[in-house]
């Protein structure tokens, strides 16, 4: 049976908290497992390989005794990003070979990492797969017919990156909303769900893009298969998607899409969750552990440094006072003697100077303010 167990955070009930599972029969029992290879294949093989994506074995272990091949896994952790609740999970006392996943791992301090723990990574294909696109278990959770299911494909350059699953369904929206509301921990807004009226839904389309070109082709989809009978309305379609983009949604509500955006987070927890469920399927003994911590802001960026009283001599520039040599040799040339080809009097190189502090003071403030003339 799995042992569950919800740790709060330092600062009470109400700080973020994270959910510690396990596949162990007993806290007394020793995990057993699969090999680091074994785990790291079996995890890879839900992924696809796409240009730009961050390396799937993020950060390899440093221990001389370290086998990828032979070394058992001692328990597998999983988070969106890492945070203080990752460290603590994967640096457990007397548990030296722990195998973290993490979906954006860029913040990762490798030095707080424990030399026998691997970190393994998937952004785009985690993205892809396991979040709102070609998600076809979330597909057939919601009741779509996945062997009938179209995909769209193509994003950012990447024509084979599956961005969407486009599927029929018999349902009506209020019974969708309430499906997907069931399957995320968070639901960030619905649009043109009524509550009062039976709404018919034929068609879902589970997105990881939403702009006008999508719902485009996800109307285009849903008429070729005969899912709807206009091309003109999308009145019998539900999109699924994660934040609201104001341009596509500006373009579904033309079209009548009934909109369920489920925010960036929760679609990606989703994942982390699903990915922990196939694990202990596989290796029903092991110790899985899933984190759900918000990210640590970053640190504030240091205020832009004004230039202030920039010190112009009669050289030009902002360097301070001159050598002594260089005065005397400015003390001469105030005297009449060339400068630069033509002869300047003592008045002249004061006018010279007067002149230039005003040009320099001039682009100083230039660079203080924005286009538009804005003190930054």
């Amino acid at each position: 049976m799995d042992n569950a167990m919800l740790v709060l955070g330092n600062d009470g009930p109400m700080a973020t908290t994270h959910l510690v599972k396990t596949g162990l029969s007993s806290p007394n029992s020793r995990p057993t497992g699969p090999t680091v290879k074994g785990l790291t294949d079996f995890m890879a093989s839900f992924f696809p390989i796409r240009p730009r994506d961050v390396p799937f074995s993020y950060h390899t272990p440093r221990a001389e005794w370290f086998n990828h091949e032979t070394t058992p896994v001692t328990h597998v952790v999983l988070s969106v990003t890492p945070t203080a609740g990752i460290y603590n999970a994967i640096n457990k006392r007397g548990q030296n070979t722990a195998v973290a996943f993490l979906h954006r791992p860029w913040n990762l301090e490798r030095h707080r990492v424990r030399r026998g723990c691997t970190v393994l990574s998937s952004h785009v294909g985690f993205d892809e797969v396991l979040t709102v696109g070609w998600n076809t278990e979330l597909a057939s959770r919601l009741g779509v017919e996945v062997a009938q299911s179209a995909c769209l494909q193509g994003y950012k350059g990447d024509p084979g990156r599956r961005i969407g699953l486009v599927g029929p369904v018999d349902s009506s929206a209020h019974d969708l909303a309430e499906r997907i509301k069931s399957q995320f921990s968070n639901v960030e807004a619905t649009f043109g769900v009524d509550q009062e009226q039976i709404q018919p839904i034929k068609v879902v389309a589970i997105m990881n893009a939403f702009h006008p070109e999508e719902v485009d082709r996800v109307l285009a989809t849903a008429h070729e298969h005969g899912w709807i009978d206009e091309l003109s309305t999308g009145s019998e379609i539900l999109y699924l998607t994660g934040a609201v983009r104001e341009p596509g949604l500006i373009a579904s509500q033309e079209k009548g899409f009934k909109v369920v955006c489920v925010g960036h987070q929760s679609c990606e927890e989703w994942g982390i969750a699903c990915l922990a469920n196939r694990i202990r399927s596989e290796w029903p003994s092991l110790d899985v552990v899933e984190i759900y911590e918000d990210e640590p802001p970053p640190p504030p960026k240091e205020p832009k440094r004004k230039k202030t009283d920039v010190a112009v001599t009669a050289e030009g520039s902002e360097k301070g006072p001159l050598p002594l040599s260089k005065q005397a040799k400015s003390e001469t040339s105030s005297k009449g003697e060339s400068i630069g080809g033509d002869s300047i009097g003592g008045d002249s190189i004061d006018a010279l100077i007067e002149s230039t502090a005003g040009v320099l003071d001039t682009s100083v403030a230039a660079q203080d303010t924005d286009e538009g003339g804005v003190k930054i």
